[in-house]
């Protein structure tokens, strides 16, 4: 029966989500969303009993329900439009819950503003992203300023006041940090918040929730913090994890009031049912999922990790069990989709969020003072010094913290292999004690490179040579500002941890791995000709168009030529390189070279 299953709002909410899934799936690919969906089925009828099958059954169909009505809506020639965000050279939109990319005549609009317009719908859907199609504006009528409207507007005052007495940079990281607005950062500030492992402290995030959920009770009461702290999810703009905060706090609260048994599990999966039910694009959320996986990690093993650190400091190990067990859940999936993960998460994470968590309440106290100059001149005083401290925290963490390494699909299996080998061994199964240990060894063993392994790969204005020896990765590369995405997008394909760009004619390269480069000179083509040296070996890399008598005083053992590039047009003989980056691999054996592809 029902009431005899342990915590049906959990089955309820993965009955949700696999709804959504698989109309997800069906979409992209019928045979597939035909398998997960049978899957479900198969799974919940053979392991709970038919009543409270037939349920979640409802709850599957509704989660379908739910993702085709939220995609499949008829937008009208005239409708009446929220203008949520501004992308680049669109905006985005809110219509009835929905997406819509604004175009057209769109040069004068504000973000926050409701706007009557006119003009023509273009379904293109975006499923990550919840866009449902292109909207180009011909004309539109302002409407009446609402409250959402001003909460807006005060967000963008707001900055101009902090830039005055803060500056650019600082006022952008409190904007950031406090109000979740991450467009005034840099991309070296990002970098660098990503390095230190703290991005979530940027975006705003159930951590954000907490802090002033908790300062608003001990000042306001329960009533008029819940209420604040709605206010907050609006002004920050309805992210996923802040909801999912704010509604666990709201039953948690709640439950105290009815005299109930709260369970945090229950109360997660409940947010987790909601927001798919109005946004059931959230299947493909990073931020949703994160949220959620972070939590469940908190959930089920902080206090466990919290015993195992009973020596230390109850501070410190309070704040390293909730860093560590947030990454259980969380790492495989970063792996699955960011790909990127920083060494420094707990230095990070132990060391700036008490400062962020004051810079928290300080912003925000600073917001409701905006008004009276001389309380916000001094909150501003207090926000300047702790960002110093900040600043210089970071420059000293960034200095033994490890780089972002790339993360790939077999590292996701492998921490997905120990989790479920730890949770076998803890129900009997003694024998899994080794997997981690085999998983392990494999890592190493596939990271490691027994022999030097040089690949090359060209694009649009640039080409560069990757070497992996050892448990080193180094790019050396010639490119104009144009391709600078390009470069980065190969750093993180191949995990290179040392980039040399448009090296010096004849300069010599000392690699990690104990392998020197020289950097051969010819002045009739701009293309990366190397010099491998081992000893008194010399292996040749040149460029099609460079000729062998050209480079004879180099005495070279081997000479090995690399794919032709014309010149003379920036396009490439034979093949595309322009969309996706492509690799001609090359391996060093017994002073000689290979071409493997």
């Amino acid at each position: 029966m029902v009431e005899n299953i342990k915590k049906p709002m959990m089955y309820y909410a993965v009955s949700v989500f696999i709804g959504c899934l698989s109309a997800f799936m069906l979409y992209q690919n019928l045979i597939i969303g035909a398998v997960i969906a049978a899957s479900f089925f198969t799974i919940f009828f053979f392991t709970i009993d038919r009543n409270f099958f037939i349920i979640n059954i409802i709850f599957f169909l509704m989660g379908i329900f739910s993702f085709m009505m939220y995609f499949n809506l008829k937008v009208p020639n005239h409708i009446e439009v929220r203008v949520d965000d501004k992308k680049g050279y669109y905006y985005q939109g809110n219509y009835k819950g929905r997406k819509l990319m604004l175009s057209g005549k769109i040069k004068d609009i504000k973000e926050g503003e409701k706007l009557d317009v006119y003009g023509k719908f273009e379904s293109n859907k975006d499923y990550p992203r919840g866009i449902i199609g292109k909207y180009d504006i011909e004309k539109y009528v302002r409407g009446k300023n609402d409250f959402i409207y001003y909460l807006y507007d005060v967000k963008r005052n707001i900055y101009v006041q902090f830039k005055e007495i803060l500056g650019e940079e600082k006022s952008a990281i409190i904007m950031a940090l406090c109000y979740g607005d991450t467009e005034y950062l840099s991309m070296s500030q990002k970098s660098k918040f990503q390095q230190l492992g703290v991005v979530h402290a940027v975006s705003v995030s159930g951590f954000h929730m907490a802090i002033i959920y908790k300062v608003l009770e001990g000042l306001i009461g329960l009533k008029l913090s819940i209420l604040v702290c709605f206010i907050y999810i609006l002004f920050t703009g309805i992210q996923a994890s802040t909801v999912r905060a704010f509604i666990m706090i709201f039953i948690f609260k709640f439950s105290k009031l009815v005299f109930k048994n709260y369970d945090s599990m229950s109360s997660l999966s409940f947010s987790a049912l909601i927001l798919l039910l109005i946004k059931p694009y959230y299947i493909m959320d990073i931020g949703f999922m994160l949220s959620f996986l972070a939590t469940i990690g908190i959930l089920l093993y902080y206090k466990k990790i919290l015993r195992f650190l009973y020596k230390l400091p109850e501070i410190l190990g309070e704040s390293l069990s909730i860093t560590l067990s947030s990454q259980i859940f969380s790492m495989p999936y970063i792996a699955f989709t960011i790909q990127s993960f920083s060494g420094g998460f707990i230095i990070g994470n132990v060391l700036l969020l008490p400062m962020y968590s004051v810079l928290v309440i300080l912003g925000n106290i600073a917001l409701l003072c905006c008004s009276i100059k001389p309380v916000f001149q001094f909150l501003n005083f207090g926000i300047n010094f702790i960002l110093t401290a900040v600043e210089g925290a970071n420059y000293l963490i960034l200095k033994v913290c490890p780089a972002v390494t790339l993360l790939g699909y077999l590292d996701g299996i492998a921490f997905i292999l120990i989790y479920m080998s730890f949770v076998f061994y803890r129900h009997g199964y003694k024998k899994f004690k080794y997997l981690p240990v085999f998983v392990l060894l494999t890592m190493v063993c596939s990271s490691y490179s027994f022999v030097p392994q040089v690949y090359y790969t060209k694009f649009l204005n640039g080409e560069a040579v990757i070497i992996k020896y050892k448990m080193d990765s180094t790019m050396i590369c010639n490119y104009d500002q144009s391709s600078a995405k390009k470069v980065i997008s190969i750093k993180e394909e191949m995990g290179v941890n040392k980039i040399i760009t448009n090296p010096q004619n004849s300069s010599l390269i000392k690699l990690n791995s104990g392998l020197c480069v020289q950097v051969i000179p010819y002045y009739k083509n701009k293309s990366i000709n190397l010099a491998f040296l081992d000893r008194d070996t010399k292996l040749i890399f040149i460029n099609s168009d460079v000729k062998k008598d050209d480079i004879a005083a180099f005495n070279a053992d081997s000479i090995t030529k690399l794919p032709a590039r014309d010149m003379s047009n920036n396009s490439f003989k034979n093949t595309d390189y322009t969309s996706e980056n492509k690799y001609n691999l090359y391996v060093i054996m017994f002073n000689r070279v290979f071409n493997m592809y």
